[in-house]
């Protein structure tokens, strides 16, 4: 019951967003056109960029962090790409909004789990911080890249995106945790 009310809340959240900017959405309206109270919201979320949050953690997050391992990192980094495209709008009015931070965020985890599970199959005995500064380096790179792409409007090609994060992610994160281990 309380995902139903969640995902009423989420679905609402963007079909408000098809007419206006998330910056204009009040919890008020978003309430009123889901027919639901504030209450309710406020049972589920502290505000709109929690629903937010909820909304893209239910949509890819979870699906990328399923069965993810080094050999499936480029289906899974697709997932993302096909989500971006698939929910153009939807993404680039969080982008051109105070939803930003969010979204990057959001693009930042996405990076995480992809490159972690990444660098945990080459060697999962890696020093911990040795593993945070590939992860926070690495996601940093696909992260930014997404974030381009949508600054961009999506125009340069998926192909584009996949190729140069398969440059990124292939053999450059073994070739550095060889030279961590023979220093």
């Amino acid at each position: 019951m309380a995902n139903d009310t969640k995902r009423l809340l989420a679905n609402t959240l963007r079909q408000l967003m098809k007419k206006q900017a998330l910056n204009h959405i009040t919890i008020d309206a978003l309430t009123t056109a889901a027919h639901v109270n504030r209450n309710t919201f406020y049972y589920h979320f502290d505000d709109i960029n929690a629903l937010l949050e909820w909304l893209l953690n239910q949509e890819i997050i979870s699906r990328v962090q399923a069965n993810l391992s080094a050999k499936n990192w480029q289906d899974k980094y697709q997932m993302t790409l096909d989500y971006i495209k698939d929910n153009a709008s939807f993404c680039l009015s969080i982008m051109r909004s105070l939803g930003r931070p969010l979204l990057e965020q959001f693009l930042h985890s996405v990076g995480e789990s992809v490159v972690t599970q990444v660098v945990l199959d080459i060697d999962s005995n890696l020093p911990t911080d040795v593993t945070t500064d590939i992860v926070n380096f690495y996601a940093g790179a696909l992260s930014a890249q997404l974030v381009l792409w949508l600054d961009g409007d999506l125009q340069e090609p998926e192909s584009q995106l996949m190729a140069r994060a398969d440059l990124m992610l292939s053999g450059t994160i073994e070739l550095i945790i060889k030279n961590k281990q023979k220093a």
